[in-house]
């Protein structure tokens, strides 16, 4: 009974830890959506004006940031087709939605 209680638990870790990381793994895509929907209605704006301008280079650094992040965080997964598949269908759908 000890042993079936024990491995019980140890499943219910398990199945936590991996839905956790697939719901991290969608807000990292989600909010590297964000930062490229924010990038193209700056891009729309006025590229003379040193405001717009400073908006858009403050952001790259943050992308550029985040993009070095992500790519520690994931780091050997590059080639996994299943989540390259996810990703790109996470950016496409939250993409369509930027305005």
């Amino acid at each position: 009974m000890k042993k079936f209680f024990f491995l019980s638990i140890m499943v219910l870790i398990i199945c936590l830890a991996s839905c956790n990381s697939k719901s991290s793994f969608e807000a990292d895509v989600k909010k590297m959506a964000g930062y490229r929907c924010k990038e193209m209605q700056l891009m729309r704006k006025d590229q003379t004006d040193e405001k717009v301008k400073k908006q858009l280079e403050n952001l790259r650094v943050e992308i550029d940031a985040y993009r070095q992040k992500m790519s520690e965080k994931y780091k050997g997964k590059e080639t996994d087709k299943e989540m390259n598949e996810k990703a790109d269908k996470i950016m496409q759908e939250e993409m369509a939605k930027c305005k």
